[in-house]
């Protein structure tokens, strides 16, 4: 007990103080404060983390879905390409060009075993190109050559001055729709000089030009088409020589129009208003193409054969019209016939010369051609480029020989001309194809010849059925 007692009062250690504040705020609350930091530091982590996570998730799905619509629009422009290769295919095959058919369809980018119409339509094509049978004779190979066509034949038949012309030499629109229906009607399809001839080389790298078959369904006969005079010249269509078109013309057409999409031809009618349709051959001839495609192989239409004094296709690109109608519309002339040409060339026609001024190069000098076909370089090239057909006027030629020489021959065969269209005496179709070209004869077709020699058509047409009863007496 004494020690005990001892100890309990033994005296407090002087050296002892009182605690501050910072010690208490160091042990007492620096803990506190260090768990809470660090409570809050372990929640933003796992929110950080927790966004981080929403985020990347996000911009996964984000990425996906971009990756999903990459491969919709991918998958969508793919099938409007096959859309757009297979319409197109159908329009080659119409006209029996299933070769370049199954080309085009091959040139597709997509996987064909994902795009079972194409690889469908390229079967179909091969199954058509076995079809086709040889046609092997141009020998026999009709070519129907036309004036422009008489849209109003009331004031074409009955013109005082033109009226016996025009009923002897030209046929109206209606006349040629029904050739056209009957061609059809009849097997016959429309083909160009290059659907039967080639181009080959030789060793010593000569062009030469070979026949060559042509490919046809079974019972289709093959036809070509040509139209002269396709200037529309003022003396049809001007009756008092002030160069504009009036109502006391001969009832044609007086220009050749194209808005982009399709072809129609102006015209002035009795009354002097100015209207657009279908007044000539190539309007016409387009309609029927557009109804019958099958119509057209390979999307030939017809060769369009212009002189040059009086303009092209109806506008006056000649230099003495700048006289009449000013610079301005001169220059705009010539800007709408090279669209003109442009146009018809993308549409299937072939241009091709008739001469510069409409003259007979059988009975002309050599000093005469020469300054035809000057104009023809110095006015027409530029508008319409180099052209490789020539179609004589007048019905003539340059020789009656059967193979082309001479001065006449090598000054057309130096400008650029390969491909020759002369005319049938007797209406029987004729070709040669030689080594340097190529000639051909037009069976000529006007009011003479289908009331007069009517033979000459048999195997085409119907000439008694096409010939309009109001003519009256045709001349022969």
């Amino acid at each position: 007990m004494e020690e005990q007692f001892q100890e309990m009062n033994q005296p407090v250690n002087p050296r002892r103080r009182k605690r501050t504040q910072m010690q208490i705020f160091k042990e007492t609350y620096l803990p506190v404060l260090i768990a809470g930091a660090a409570i809050i530091l372990i929640i933003i982590f796992i929110i950080g983390s927790i966004t981080r996570g929403v985020q990347k998730s996000k911009a996964e799905k984000n990425a996906s879905l971009a990756a999903s619509s990459s491969v919709a629009e991918e998958q969508a422009r793919l099938e409007q390409a096959a859309q757009d290769l297979i319409a197109q295919a159908d329009q080659m095959m119409a006209g029996y060009d299933y070769q370049g058919a199954i080309a085009l369809l091959n040139s597709f980018e997509g996987d064909l075993s994902k795009f079972t119409a194409v690889n469908d339509k390229i079967l179909e094509c091969e199954a058509g190109q076995k079809t086709l049978v040889a046609w092997d004779d141009p020998t026999q190979i009709p070519n129907l050559s036309f004036q422009l066509l008489v849209a109003d034949p009331d004031r074409g038949f009955s013109h005082e001055t033109y009226g016996y012309s025009i009923n002897r030499n030209f046929i109206t629109t209606e006349e040629f729709s029904k050739i056209l229906q009957q061609l059809y009607d009849n097997g016959y399809i429309l083909v160009d000089l290059d659907d039967f001839t080639t181009q080959e080389a030789t060793d010593d790298g000569t062009v030469v030009y070979r026949a060559k078959s042509l490919q046809l369904p079974k019972g289709k006969k093959p036809v070509m088409l040509t139209q002269t005079n396709v200037n529309y010249n003022y003396y049809l269509i001007d009756s008092d020589g002030d160069k504009v078109p009036d109502g006391k013309g001969t009832g044609i057409a007086s220009k050749l129009l194209w808005d982009g999409k399709n072809f129609t031809c102006e015209m002035v009618t009795e009354s002097g208003s100015t209207v657009a349709g279908a007044f000539d051959l190539v309007p016409i001839l387009e309609d029927f193409v557009k109804k019958h495609p099958d119509f057209s192989y390979r999307g030939a239409k017809a060769t369009l054969a212009l002189t040059g004094y009086n303009g092209l296709f109806g506008y006056r690109t000649h230099p003495s019209a700048k006289d009449v109608f000013g610079e301005s519309a001169y220059q705009q002339a010539i800007q709408d016939a090279k669209v003109v040409a442009e146009a018809l060339r993308n549409s299937g026609y072939r241009l091709a010369c008739y001469t510069y001024e409409n003259i007979a190069y059988g009975t002309s000098s050599i000093t005469q051609i020469k300054s035809d076909l000057n104009g023809w370089t110095e006015e027409v090239v530029p508008i319409l480029g180099n052209l490789d057909v020539f179609t004589f006027a007048q019905l003539t030629d340059i020789t009656t020989d059967p193979v082309y020489s001479g001065e006449k021959y090598e000054l057309l065969n130096s400008l650029g001309f390969r491909y020759y269209l002369g005319f049938c005496e007797d209406g029987k179709p004729w070709v040669s194809i030689t080594d340097n070209y190529v000639r051909q004869g037009r069976i000529m077709v006007t009011g003479s010849n289908l009331a007069h020699h009517s033979d000459w058509f048999t195997n085409l047409f119907d000439p008694s059925s096409v010939l309009d009863a109001n003519r009256g007496n045709i001349p022969g």
